[in-house]
């Protein structure tokens, strides 16, 4: 159910993504108490991307899932800002966060919806 994404302007060596997407999944499982099994993470390195003007580095990150606890955005935001910049060296005033709380009418799995 929950949807991880990460865009950033820098680069990131292949078999150090990989490692990030699985340290990724499982940080996001335990952050929403979800099972991981149910977890989806992406990591997109190098896309074109300018923040207040500047291309220095950069990250817009997504955060969607069913019954997502919006009343601990800002520990969420907290926390994902720790992990992308010390994962990555974002800094956390380089970072946008897009929190999705999502319909389980609405989002699809083995062809049918939640």
């Amino acid at each position: 159910m929950p949807y991880f994404s990460i865009e950033t302007n820098q680069p990131v060596d292949p078999a150090a993504n990989q490692q990030l997407l699985e340290k990724t999944s499982a940080f996001i499982a335990d952050l929403l108490g979800k099972p991981e099994s149910y977890v989806m993470v992406s990591i997109q390195p190098e896309r074109p991307l300018i923040f207040g003007g500047s291309d220095e580095p950069a990250a817009f990150v997504r955060l969607k899932s069913i019954g997502l606890p919006t009343e601990r955005c800002p520990e969420l935001s907290q926390k994902i800002c720790n992990l992308v910049e010390l994962e990555l060296g974002i800094p956390k005033d380089r970072i946008f966060i897009d929190f999705k709380d999502l319909e389980r009418n609405l989002f699809g799995w083995n062809g049918k919806t939640f």
